[in-house]
């Protein structure tokens, strides 16, 4: 394809190219941990709105009285409440363990993923992005 040239546009392209050849496993280790810690809040927040969410509309009320049995009868599922189980601080401890959880598997695992890069790059000559402006 022919381009015109316009009056004072220069008739070179600028071209740039990247060679990425190695990547910094303790770097990714570090933008693991950070992505996988902002999960982790999103994982408490959104458990702690879920929690307060079916509090208010009485969700776990309704359980009770389902587990409750006909007529209000004892059974061996209504010996603990369910609200006794599923409260406040169970659920936001339970959410924090699970969020750390993943935050250290986020991290390990783009560990991994920049280890096996690294060996790839080895083999293949690494990735090549060009960019081109016209």
């Amino acid at each position: 394809m022919i381009r015109e040239h316009n009056i004072g546009e220069s008739a070179e392209r600028n071209d740039a190219r990247l060679h990425l050849v190695y990547t910094g496993v303790w770097s990714m280790a570090k933008v693991s941990l950070l992505v996988g810690l902002i999960m982790a809040a999103v994982t408490v927040l959104a458990s702690t709105l879920l929690w307060t969410f079916l509090t208010q509309v009485g969700a776990f009320h309704q359980i009770d009285t389902l587990l409750s049995g006909p007529a209000g009868e004892t059974t061996a599922f209504s010996a603990s409440s369910v609200t006794k189980v599923v409260n406040f601080g169970t659920v936001l401890i339970g959410s924090i363990v699970v969020g750390l959880a993943g935050a250290l598997a986020t991290m390990v695992g783009g560990m991994l993923i920049a280890l096996l890069y690294n060996l790839s790059s080895k083999a293949t000559g690494g990735l090549f992005v060009g960019f081109r402006q016209d």
